[in-house]
C-alpha cells in the first residue's frame, strides 16, 4: 500500500485561504477532492487509540458531573435540610437553581467553544464547579446554598455540549451512538461510585454533618481533574497529541466522510435560521425537554422517594445500586445494537419509554405496602436516560454545518434545562412521601415521547427516501483501501445543503 502524501497548499499573497472562504478547518490540509489510501488496519489503530484516549476522558469527566450535582440527593436524607433549615419548596429550587446557572450559559458557552481550544476551555469549567463543590461544603442557608449550586450550574453547563462535538469530531456515524453511549456511561457509575461513599459516610460521625464530608471529598477530585483535561484534552483530530501525523490524515479522512464536517471558526446566521426551521431538531428538542421530566426526578429525588418507600438514609444508598446497573446496561446495550446495525436510536428510545410508562402507571396504583413491587417498578424508570443520550448522538450524526450543529447542541440543552427546572415542581412537598403528581407526570411524557420518537423515526426514513429519489450528485464509493472527499466535504455546508447526505434514524 503506497502512503499518501497530504500538503498544505501554498496561498499567494492577497488571496484568501480556505478557512477565509468559510471552510472547516481541515480544509487546508487537502487541494480540492482528495484520495487518501490507508487500510483497515491503520484504521483500527486510530479508532483504538481515539477510544483509550479520549473516551475515558469524557467518562470521568461526566462521572463527576454527575456525582457533584447529585450528591445533592444524598446530602439532603444526611442532614443537609435540617441543617440549613429548609422548608417548603425549597429543596425543589436548589435543584431547580442549577439549571437557571446551565441554561443562562448555553449561548456564551457555543460561542467560546467554537473560538477556543476545546481542551482548555473544558479543563477550565470543571476546575471552576470543583471550587463550586467543595465551596458547597460551607453554605449555611437556604440562600447561600441557591448561590452555591447556581454556579455549579454555569461551569457544568459546557460539558455535554463539548462531548457531543467530540464525538462528531472524531467517529463515524455509525460509531456515534456507542461513542456517546460510553462517555454517558460515566452516570451510573458515578452513582455506584457515589453511593458507595455515601454509605461509608453514612457510618461515620465526625465534627461536621456527614453531608459536608461528601462535597469536601468530591470538590478537591473534580479540581485536579480539571487541571488534567487542561493539559490532555486535544482540540481537534488535526492536532491530537496522541495521533502520529499520518494517523491525523486519517482520523480527519474518516470524519469527512460523515458529511458533517469538522470544526470552523466562522459563525453562520444563516445555519442558525436553518437549524430554528428544521423539524428533526426541534423534535429532539421536544424529546430531551420531556425526558427530563422522570430523569430529573430520579437525579433530585431519587433517594427521597427510596426513603418513601420505607427504606432508612442508609439503606436507600444500597437499594439504589441496582439502578445504575439497570442504567448502564440499558444505555450501553442500545449504544451497542444501534452501532452494530447502523440504526435503530428511534426504536431503542421507543423501547426505553414503554418501560417508563409501564413503572410510572405502578408507582402511581400499587398499593404502599406492595414494597418490593413499588421498587421493582422504580427500577423500571432507570431506563429513561437512553432516549436522552440518542438524541445526543443524532446531533452529533444528523446535524452537518458547524454553526448549526452548535446552536442545535444548545437548543437541545436549553429544552434540557427547562425540563430540569420545572421538574422538582411536580414533587409538592406536601405530597411526601408517595408524590402522585410526580408520578402522574411520569406517565403523560412518556407517552408523549412515544408519540414524538416514532413522529422522528418516520420523518427520517422518508426524508432519506425522498433524498434517494431526487438527488443527481455524483456519489462517488470507497474503492479497496482508495477513500474519497469531496469537496462539499470541506465546505461546511449543512446537511440541508448535501445532497449526499443520509440521516440516521
Amino acid at each position: 500500500m503506497g502512503e499518501h502524501d497530504i500538503q498544505e497548499t501554498a496561498v499567494p499573497h492577497g488571496e484568501k485561504t480556505m478557512r477565509d472562504k468559510g471552510c472547516d478547518d481541515a480544509a487546508e490540509m487537502f487541494n480540492g477532492d482528495l484520495v487518501v489510501e490507508y487500510s483497515a488496519r491503520e484504521e483500527t489503530i486510530v479508532r483504538w487509540k481515539l477510544d483509550l484516549s479520549l473516551v475515558p476522558m469524557m467518562l470521568i469527566s461526566y462521572l463527576l458531573s454527575f456525582v457533584d450535582k447529585g450528591i445533592l440527593s444524598t446530602a439532603a436524607v444526611y442532614g443537609l435540610r435540617d441543617d440549613l433549615r429548609l422548608v417548603g419548596q425549597q429543596y425543589s429550587w436548589s435543584n431547580s437553581i442549577f439549571y437557571f446557572g446551565f441554561l443562562i450559559w448555553q449561548y456564551p458557552n457555543s460561542i467560546f467553544m467554537q473560538r477556543l481550544p476545546i481542551g482548555r476551555w473544558i479543563g477550565s469549567m470543571v476546575f471552576l464547579w470543583g471550587v463550586c463543590v467543595a465551596a458547597t461544603a460551607g453554605v449555611t442557608n437556604f440562600a447561600t446554598l441557591a448561590v452555591a449550586r447556581f454556579f455549579l450550574g454555569v461551569f457544568e453547563a459546557s460539558n455535554n455540549p463539548v462531548f457531543t462535538l467530540l464525538v462528531s469530531q472524531y467517529y463515524t456515524k455509525q460509531e456515534h451512538a456507542l461513542r456517546a453511549c460510553l462517555w454517558w456511561a460515566g452516570g451510573p457509575i458515578a452513582a455506584f461510585i457515589g453511593d458507595g461513599v455515601s454509605n461509608g459516610i453514612g457510618h461515620f460521625h465526625g465534627a461536621l454533618s456527614r453531608w459536608q464530608y461528601l462535597y469536601l471529598i468530591f470538590g478537591p477530585i473534580t479540581m485536579a481533574w480539571g487541571v488534567f483535561l487542561f493539559f490532555a484534552m486535544p482540540s481537534s483530530p488535526m492536532t491530537a497529541w496522541f495521533l502520529t501525523p499520518r494517523e491525523r490524515q486519517i482520523a480527519v479522512v474518516r470524519v469527512l466522510q460523515n458529511h458533517t464536517g469538522l470544526k470552523n471558526r466562522q459563525y453562520k446566521k444563516y445555519q442558525v435560521i436553518e437549524c430554528f426551521r428544521d423539524p428533526q431538531v426541534l423534535m429532539l428538542f421536544s424529546i430531551v425537554f420531556l425526558q427530563c421530566i422522570p430523569g430529573g426526578g430520579l437525579t433530585a429525588f431519587n433517594k427521597i422517594i427510596l426513603t418513601g418507600l420505607g427504606y432508612t438514609s442508609v439503606e436507600s444508598t444500597v437499594v439504589a445500586m441496582p439502578e445504575h446497573a439497570i442504567q448502564l446496561v440499558s444505555v450501553v446495550l442500545a449504544g451497542g445494537v444501534c452501532s452494530y446495525i447502523g440504526k435503530g436510536r428511534c426504536i431503542a428510545m421507543i423501547l426505553s419509554n414503554i418501560c417508563v410508562l409501564v413503572g410510572s402507571v405502578l408507582l402511581y396504583t400499587l398499593p404502599a405496602e406492595r414494597k418490593l413491587s413499588r421498587l421493582g417498578a422504580v427500577y423500571s424508570l432507570l431506563t429513561c436516560t437512553v432516549s436522552y443520550i440518542m438524541c445526543m448522538s443524532m446531533i452529533a450524526s444528523n446535524v452537518a454545518g458547524f454553526t448549526k450543529k452548535m446552536t442545535a447542541s444548545v437548543m437541545i440543552f436549553v429544552g434540557y434545562c427547562i425540563g430540569q427546572i420545572i421538574t422538582p415542581q411536580f414533587f409538592i412537598s406536601s405530597e411526601a412521601p408517595t408524590y402522585p403528581t410526580g408520578f402522574r407526570a411520569y406517565f403523560v411524557t412518556a407517552s408523549m415521547m412515544i408519540v414524538i420518537e416514532a413522529a422522528l423515526m418516520v420523518y427520517l426514513i422518508n426524508e432519506n427516501r425522498r433524498r434517494d429519489k431526487r438527488s443527481d450528485a455524483t456519489v462517488i464509493a470507497d474503492e479497496g483501501n482508495q477513500h474519497h472527499i469531496l469537496e462539499t466535504d470541506l465546505m461546511d455546508l449543512t446537511d440541508r445543503e448535501q445532497p449526499n447526505f443520509r440521516y440516521s434514524w
